[in-house]
């Protein structure tokens, strides 16, 4: 598949074709007038300024005003979702590689599973069909967005169409070797006065280093990396921020992470043999 042919290739020239983005402008300009979350966005180019800021309050405030738009029958659900859609394709690449490694590690670890092929995506499964099918699952997240999760809006958005698209695959979303890629997730429809899996990660973090299934360092990359102020294009921290924090270089910091996720991965699956998850 050529870079210049795949779906999100074609999704972000449709959308940066100028009669797209006069539409985006003229429905922008209508609700900066109506809502005072989006007051100073009155146009494509103002919104994609705020979403590139590091005010992440800020994302999550715009994000929840367009979603909340998104969830209305009609046009103006529409063009409010593509809005939201079009500043998510940036996590869309991110999306499909940790959907696949995760499918794969599934089969390595439980044996096959249905998928497209019978064996969730092998290769032969062609990268086009686990873009378009991602791209297709992010924006059913985006219509059907649960409205009382205001924080961590991208992020959300993020772990929810992971979920959806490891669920397709066949994948167990309950595996560890799934759980390692939707941390900070809350099913659409989990009722609120259950417990969110934010809180499950933390009590998860907190057990496996009472049980030294995780050190504290790999416990603090995890906690800074789903938890901490800081946060990339994809909604968790990134490993050049990370290594920031810690003082090491972003390889270092990679190797942690990786290390520390091995580990939890680890942990996950005696947490849930124990019955804790």
């Amino acid at each position: 598949m050529s870079a210049t042919s795949s779906p999100l290739t074609v999704l972000q020239r449709q959308f940066a074709d100028p009669k797209s983005r006069s539409r985006f402008d003229t429905a922008l300009c209508s609700w900066a007038a109506q809502d005072p979350a989006l007051a100073d966005l009155g146009s494509h180019e103002r919104l994609s300024e705020a979403l590139a800021s590091r005010d992440y309050a800020r994302h999550d405030e715009v994000l929840y005003a367009l979603l909340q738009r998104a969830a209305l029958a009609g046009a103006q659900g529409v063009v409010a979702g593509e809005i939201v859609l079009n500043a998510m394709l940036p996590a869309v690449p991110g999306i499909v590689g940790r959907v696949v490694r995760a499918s794969r590690a599934a089969i390595g670890t439980f044996g096959a599973r249905r998928g497209i092929t019978g064996g969730g995506v092998s290769a032969n499964e062609a990268n086009a069909d686990v873009q378009a099918a991602a791209i297709g699952h992010l924006w059913e997240q985006i219509r059907c967005y649960p409205l009382r999760r205001r924080h961590h809006v991208a992020a959300n958005l993020v772990f929810d169409t992971q979920r959806a698209a490891l669920r397709a695959l066949g994948v167990d979303i309950t595996q560890a070797a799934a759980e390692v890629v939707n941390m900070d997730d809350v099913a659409v429809h989990q009722p609120p006065a259950e417990k969110d899996a934010s809180e499950e990660l933390l009590e998860l973090l907190s057990w496996a280093v009472e049980q030294r299934w995780l050190d504290e360092q790999e416990a603090a990359i995890l906690t800074a990396r789903y938890f901490g102020e800081q946060m990339g294009r994809d909604g968790v921290a990134t490993d050049r921020q990370l290594g920031a924090l810690f003082g090491v270089s972003q390889p270092t910091a990679t190797r942690r992470r990786n290390r520390a996720l091995d580990a939890l991965a680890e942990a996950g699956r005696e947490w849930q043999r124990a019955g804790r998850g």
